[in-house]
């Protein structure tokens, strides 16, 4: 065989077993390298949900206060009325030491029905490229979202799991919030769910997402970071997840605020 031939031969082989490379797996390393490069913009989607490590709660006597059908217990007593604010599902206490604290609420299923709608998905599709779990709850959802990493998409998954986690990588970097210091799971009595930054960090906020069968509730607790308030602590955050009730009457506000802080 002269050398020219044996060259063609060496291309051809070389051609052959790169078009069955990309054949089998073209669409998945495409994912692999895309999801890496989009997660360089947003580290936090590496993480993954860990065990909350502090569930120790306030011994602090705290005040009840009911917002949208929810009762629970408000650890601080210093709030700046004037600046608070309420509307339909959110309300937001502003404290005069320059702390907040965010409360609100939303329908059971309300990400799931949303993405469905944006996404053109029905039932079926969504099922099919997300799994049941996901379809059946928000909780479960954004279980899958938080619990995928880029690590997960590989040249070598199939294209189908290729293609979905590329999805929920990129539903994690729209609609997680900040989590430089972790993401935790939480598990109740009342609720189940999820907690973006370790308040022992002194982050500018910790959100807290909790879902159950009746709907979900986001808290966001705001801090300032330049060491004028007091920190918020795992334990006021225990305290108030641990109160939450759901209540028949609906008041928009409370009659006021007691406590310590």
């Amino acid at each position: 065989m002269s050398r020219w031939r044996s060259v063609l031969v060496a291309v051809g082989i070389a051609v052959a077993v790169g078009g069955l490379y990309l054949g089998l797996f073209g669409v998945q390393t495409m994912s692999a390298l895309v999801v890496r490069y989009e997660s360089r913009k947003t580290p936090d989607v590496t993480r993954l949900p860990v065990p909350l490590p502090d569930l120790s709660v306030s011994k602090v006597p705290h005040k009840k206060v009911s917002y949208f059908g929810y009762e629970f217990e408000l650890p601080w007593d210093d709030v700046d009325e004037q600046k608070s604010k309420t509307n339909r599902t959110v309300h937001l206490s502003c404290f005069r030491s320059g702390d907040a604290f965010w409360f609100s609420t939303f329908p059971p299923r309300s990400f799931v029905n949303e993405i469905m709608e944006e996404g053109n998905f029905d039932p079926q599709r969504f099922r099919q490229m997300f799994g049941d779990k996901a379809f059946e709850s928000d909780y479960g959802f954004h279980r899958e979202i938080l619990e995928t990493t880029p690590s997960q998409i590989t040249p070598f998954i199939s294209r189908h799991q290729a293609a979905a986690g590329q999805l929920l990588l990129m539903f994690k970097g729209i609609s997680m919030p900040r989590a430089h210091s972790g993401i935790f799971s939480i598990q109740g009595p009342e609720f189940q769910g999820f907690q973006f930054e370790n308040p022992k960090t002194q982050p500018f906020s910790v959100t807290d997402e909790l879902y159950s069968s009746d709907g979900g509730i986001d808290l966001i607790f705001f801090q300032k970071v330049d060491g004028t308030a007091p920190t918020i602590s795992q334990s006021e955050i225990n305290r108030v997840i641990e109160s939450i009730r759901k209540v028949s009457r609906h008041p928009a506000l409370s009659p006021g605020l007691s406590g310590n802080r």
